[in-house]
């Protein structure tokens, strides 16, 4: 995403205090902790100045983005003002790159392209709308060829802590999301959330599938010069 970002020409305030965006503890009902990591990183991004708050974790945007905004309701009025002014601000890596920074896709893929197949990420298209824009920059790369599996929005069975709590069920609602993805042949598969990414990373090695996880910007960021 930097080397993306720098390309660009696009400055980056990366704060060093910023926190988990807190999703894991809110999901498991511990409000006080996710109070505190909200608080933490209002502190830490105040102190820059930036047009918006990029992350290429599908669950983190959808978090600050939709979650951040409905808990802040019962915040007292200038707290409840500061989120929703970070919230606002903040946007999916895939989108930026497409929707502000007007990325779009190059010709057809070249003959010896492999074969990418792309996982729409709940938090990512269910939540946020973003569906397209990974796809293009999966386009943009002419060292790639796309080829859509059946159910590309079906969940992958991750849900953060899920997995964690309930890994047989887990691993059985992932079954249909591995299979999709063998069905298509393809040598990488890519989606635009990190857990996710572990997710289908763990189904595969349990088919000892020969296939390369990737996020969409790391497969664009391939076609920069180093």
């Amino acid at each position: 995403v930097l080397k993306v970002l720098e390309h660009h020409g696009v400055g980056v305030y990366m704060p060093s205090k910023q926190a988990c965006c807190g999703i894991p503890a809110i999901s498991s009902g511990d409000k006080q902790t996710y109070d505190k990591l909200v608080r933490q990183n209002l502190e830490a991004f105040e102190k820059g100045e930036f047009d918006y708050l990029l992350t290429p974790c599908a669950t983190c945007t959808s978090t600050i983005k939709k979650i951040w905004p409905v808990m802040a309701e019962d915040y007292e009025g200038a707290l409840r003002n500061r989120v929703n002014i970070l919230s606002d601000k903040t946007m999916d890596v895939n989108a930026f790159l497409v929707d502000i920074l007007g990325i779009t896709a190059v010709g057809d893929p070249n003959a010896t392209a492999k074969t990418v197949t792309y996982h729409d990420p709940c938090h990512l298209k269910k939540s946020l709308g973003v569906a397209a824009q990974p796809r293009t920059l999966l386009r943009c790369n002419p060292g790639y060829q796309l080829k859509e599996m059946t159910e590309a929005d079906r969940c992958c069975g991750m849900g953060g802590s899920f997995n964690i709590q309930h890994y047989d069920l887990s691993e059985q609602i992932g079954g249909h999301k591995r299979d999709s993805i063998l069905a298509t042949e393809a040598q990488i598969l890519a989606t635009g959330c990190p857990a996710c990414m572990m997710q289908i990373s763990d189904l595969l090695s349990h088919s000892d599938a020969q296939v390369s996880i990737k996020h969409p910007v790391e497969i664009y960021a391939e076609t920069l010069p180093e």
